[in-house]
């Protein structure tokens, strides 16, 4: 929420750099960097610790600005600007104790980042295995004539709008956790943006690579919790509708996913690993080929 504006004239230097020390939280603080002025911004959340939110902010640079006037942003690349601190931060003698000044960029980083899954899904062959599927994201984006495919989720209710939709998926109604040999076999394994959903990931991965042919790929997608600046009110509203968002049960990083996969999935070679940083969308990416290997 925003707390109050500090003067700055376009040109003018950073008004922190002069007078009293800045006190504010750098965890939880920011300042948006305006035509004008340099407004604050603070969270309140309980949600995550101190610790968890200074290094989603300054370690992995996931801040953005929120302009729809949506409950709860549904397409990033429209709804969200990312933010990123400014150079002048970076060399600031009072950076350890202040919580930086951040400006609005132009890149979409999310469609771009999106556009390497697209294209690896657009590549697919054979029998291809969704896990957590229900959202249907990416289903458009896979080559129905060139594929077999088969939507593995527990709501019945997303599944019915995947068939609805998609006239070519199998919709199984199932978790992740507790898929079987009735399905048969797979070329092609994906949870996309299901992995930080899964009440147990390393189960679910398990059995994924218990139903993948050797050669074949298994390709995990998600994301990482960020920050977002809004107004009083819109915070407000979004805060009491939280009710309605899907369940997170962790916020797993390329790098967590890796060493659950490792442990749960004997025989995975790491083709490609795409981590979240401040260049990135909060998006981070994991792809492997079965070996064969036990």
């Amino acid at each position: 929420m925003p707390l109050h504006d500090i003067p700055r004239p376009a040109g003018a230097p950073c008004p922190l750099r002069r007078g009293p020390a800045p006190q504010a939280d750098r965890a939880r603080t920011l300042y948006l960097r305006l035509p004008d002025r340099m407004r604050a911004f603070r969270t309140e959340t309980t949600d995550f610790a101190d610790a968890e939110l200074l290094a989603v902010k300054e370690a992995l640079g996931q801040v953005y600005v929120d302009v729809s006037k949506k409950l709860a942003p549904d397409d990033f690349a429209r709804d969200l600007r990312k933010l990123r601190q400014r150079d002048e931060c970076a060399a600031c003698e009072r950076r350890a104790a202040c919580p930086g000044c951040w400006q609005a960029e132009r890149e979409d980083v999310f469609s771009r980042d999106d556009a390497i899954v697209l294209a690896i899904l657009a590549r697919l062959s054979g029998r291809v295995l969704d896990l957590g599927g229900g959202e249907a994201a990416y289903v458009a984006a896979l080559p129905a004539r060139e594929i077999e495919y088969v939507c593995v989720d527990p709501d019945e209710l997303r599944l019915a709008v995947v068939a609805a939709r998609f006239p070519f998926a199998r919709c199984v109604a199932a978790r992740a956790e507790d898929i079987g040999g009735e399905l048969g076999a797979f070329d092609h394994v994906l949870m996309l943006r299901s992995y930080n959903h899964l009440a147990d990931p390393g189960r679910a991965v398990a059995r994924a690579v218990a139903r993948l042919r050797p050669g074949g790929t298994l390709l995990v997608v998600d994301n990482v919790a960020f920050g977002l600046v809004r107004t009083t009110a819109h915070a407000a509203r979004a805060e009491g509708a939280r009710e309605n968002l899907l369940e997170h049960y962790r916020n797993d990083g390329a790098a967590e996913a890796a060493a659950v996969i490792a442990a749960a999935g004997p025989g995975l070679r790491l083709v490609e690993r795409r981590d979240v940083g401040p260049g990135t969308s909060n998006q981070w990416l994991l792809r492997y080929e079965r070996t064969g290997e036990a």
